[in-house]
């Protein structure tokens, strides 16, 4: 051993600098958490949005529906024609229109899939009755949207 001061500081600079390059590294890992946290929150944020917006379109879409398919209900069996016209326009507007979120173009595919039956029937001028109604069949698909992880 000597009795040199700056061979006695040595370890202690070793321990400060090994002490430094950990917080330094734990600053950035936790810099990077907090990050990847923020991001993620603004995506399920702006997911949730956009799955709302489809919701709503979807909905708008099916009220539509409705109303254009009691339209044919209410129209004799000889001058159903136009009415009929009208719901394969809208079904095949709605298979058109771009969803924003996986989860609505599903709901959306089951939806036209549904009224695309409604109307192949209506057309053979066959009974209905057994289909399942179009909003049944749009709330069960949002339903699974809801509860699936990563839904939107």
């Amino acid at each position: 051993m000597t009795n040199d001061p700056t061979a006695r500081n040595e370890p202690a600079n070793g321990r400060k600098i090994v002490l430094l390059v950990v917080a330094v590294a734990f600053i950035a890992s936790a810099t990077t958490a907090m990050l990847a946290f923020t991001a993620s929150h603004r995506a399920r944020e702006r997911d949730a949005k956009a799955l709302a917006a489809d919701t709503a379109d979807l909905r708008g879409e099916l009220s539509v529906w409705r109303t254009q398919l009691a339209d044919v209900r209410h129209a004799a069996q000889a001058s159903r024609g136009p009415y009929l016209d009208r719901l394969a326009g809208r079904t095949k507007g709605l298979s058109t229109w771009k969803p924003r979120t996986p989860c609505g173009q599903d709901a959306r595919d089951q939806l036209v899939r549904a009224m695309e039956d409604r109307l192949r029937v209506l057309l053979q001028d066959a009974s209905d009755s057994g289909l399942p109604e179009e909003g049944q069949v749009l709330e069960k698909a949002l339903g699974k949207c809801e509860t699936a992880p990563g839904g939107a």
